[in-house]
């Protein structure tokens, strides 16, 4: 009896300390999804109401319905006396949508604008908290570096004119971390989620999909050689899995640019050649989440992008700026973390 109760109570005393572990875990992660969706939304809605920036295509916020049915074709004769569109097909998931969505609810266009971007900058915020909580992490870590990741100056270099070469940036945690976990579980469904990510953000940008798929097939090698989670022939077939998956999701887009590709205008030979996009990156740069040619280009107007004045000129901006990335990967060289599980 004094044994059985002995046990009991320590029983007791052991789950009395670990519920409010459990308790403050779900108040970081609540909580934590609470202040990205703040610093989303709110900041992008209190600047300039009612203004429309040049954001990506016009047509988005002039009638999207119209803008729809028109990049639902790969034909456009409404263009001279007819043409292949260029990177037109991608507009049908989710951009478009998106706005037409807002349209036909009434939402003034501006608030549509906003709400598109902190979506993105929520996306990329919610996916470093996912991805944290696989690789293991809790407390206030996950929180800290997606808003590390959410707020970087890589933002600036594509919101307000592309935002939608945003969505890659947006949806690279996912596919990290839905790797990590298929590897781990196997079969089809983290596969399948992967592909469902990468049809959601690849449609307008074939050359980003190869950047960030860079990610998941290192991760594949990591666990193979360095955690020694688990095998090639099991790695492979994980891969193959997600490479059958996701070229079945992008096979509505990835027709189109082949088709483009042979009938339409090389646009790229005249706008953006590799000299004049390749100039203004450096590795210092590259560091801090910068490096994209737009983001430094001038004219008789002055800078395409403001922020760039003073990303480039604004001491303390430049010393912050560089301080974050130099800080991480100090801290990644002495700082172990626990081992990653499946959340």
């Amino acid at each position: 009896m004094t044994t059985t109760a002995t046990a009991t109570a320590s029983r007791g005393r052991h789950i009395s300390k670990r519920e409010p572990n459990g308790w403050e875990e779900r108040s970081w992660r609540w909580g934590g999804a609470a202040v990205l969706a703040a610093l989303a939304y709110a900041p992008l809605l209190a600047v300039r109401p009612g203004a429309i920036t040049p954001d990506t295509k016009t047509y988005l916020y002039l009638d999207p319905a119209r803008f729809l049915s028109q990049v639902a074709f790969l034909w456009n004769p409404a263009v001279g006396l007819g043409t292949v569109s260029h990177q037109y097909i991608g507009y049908l998931l989710p951009m478009g949508p998106f706005y037409e969505v807002f349209h036909l609810l009434g939402v003034p266009m501006w608030v549509a604008q906003r709400l598109w971007l902190g979506s993105i900058l929520l996306a990329a915020g919610l996916g470093i908290i996912y991805l944290s909580r696989v690789l293991g992490l809790r407390g206030p870590g996950p929180v800290a570096a997606a808003l590390a990741y959410m707020l970087s100056p890589y933002f600036l270099q594509y919101a307000g004119r592309i935002s939608v070469i945003l969505l890659p940036w947006a949806g690279l945690p996912f596919l990290v971390a839905l790797t990590i976990v298929g590897l781990r579980r196997g079969g089809w469904r983290e596969p399948a989620l992967f592909a469902l990510v990468v049809a959601l953000v690849s449609g307008i940008n074939a050359t980003s999909v190869i950047y960030i798929a860079i990610a998941p097939i290192l991760w594949l090698f990591y666990a193979v050689v360095v955690l020694r989670e688990s095998t090639w022939r099991h790695a492979l077939a994980t891969g193959l899995r997600i490479v059958i998956l996701t070229l079945g999701a992008c096979l509505w887009w990835m027709a189109g640019l082949e088709v483009e590709a042979a009938y339409g205008v090389n646009v790229l030979k005249f706008t953006e050649t590799i000299p004049s996009t390749a100039t203004t990156s450096n590795p210092s740069d590259i560091l801090r989440g910068l490096g994209y040619w737009y983001f430094y280009g001038t004219d008789h107007l002055g800078p395409w992008t403001n922020a760039a004045v003073r990303f480039t000129q604004d001491i303390a901006l430049l010393v912050t700026s560089y301080a974050v990335p130099v800080l991480a990967l100090v801290s990644a060289a002495f700082v172990h973390g626990p081992r990653w599980s499946v959340p």
